[in-house]
């Protein structure tokens, strides 16, 4: 199997996991924050909501410099993001789709202006910050649903609210 084909398989089981627990955040609970240092349930999603649609600035560049990047727009309606969950991962799945095991072992580069944040393949960076990000901001998720008594999907495994099996 090749390396995209692997990439583009974790890709689509982290989405459609992550996509569960969009469905379950509510609007209502948008400013919601479990803690001062905490971002409001709506900031969390709006970061979560273009993570995905990072694919293609990390296989088709050989850096990305956030202090030259456009914010994505703040979303504040639940069919807006999830209408846009669904465009964002049609664009990482078409940037895995394009590449090839080469592209994705070249050199690759993030950094805020002169700070380089990382330095490594490819490869590397799409697991990180995408596939690991994803995972990472998806966990703070489910907390403030647990937090407001919402359902808790299940990820892996079954959740308390979940079975999977």
């Amino acid at each position: 199997m090749k390396l995209n084909e692997i990439l583009l398989n974790e890709f689509t089981d982290e989405m459609n996991i992550t996509r569960k627990f969009l469905n379950d955040v509510s609007e209502d609970l948008f400013e919601f924050t479990p803690h001062e240092k905490s971002k409001k349930m709506g900031e969390l999603v709006n970061h979560i909501l273009p993570i995905s649609s990072w694919v293609p600035a990390i296989t088709q560049s050989s850096e990305l410099d956030w202090s030259t990047a456009t914010p994505p727009t703040v979303l504040n309606s639940k069919a807006d993001i999830l209408k846009q969950f669904e465009a964002n991962i049609g664009i990482g799945e078409k940037a895995l789709e394009a590449t090839n095991n080469d592209q994705l072992m070249e050199s690759w580069i993030m950094r805020k202006a002169d700070t380089v944040m990382f330095s490594g393949t490819k490869e590397t960076a799409i697991r990180k910050f995408v596939l690991s990000h994803t995972v990472h901001h998806r966990a703070q998720l489910g907390l403030y649903l647990r937090l407001n008594n919402l359902k808790v999907p299940a990820t892996y495994v079954a959740s308390a609210d979940e079975v999977l099996f």
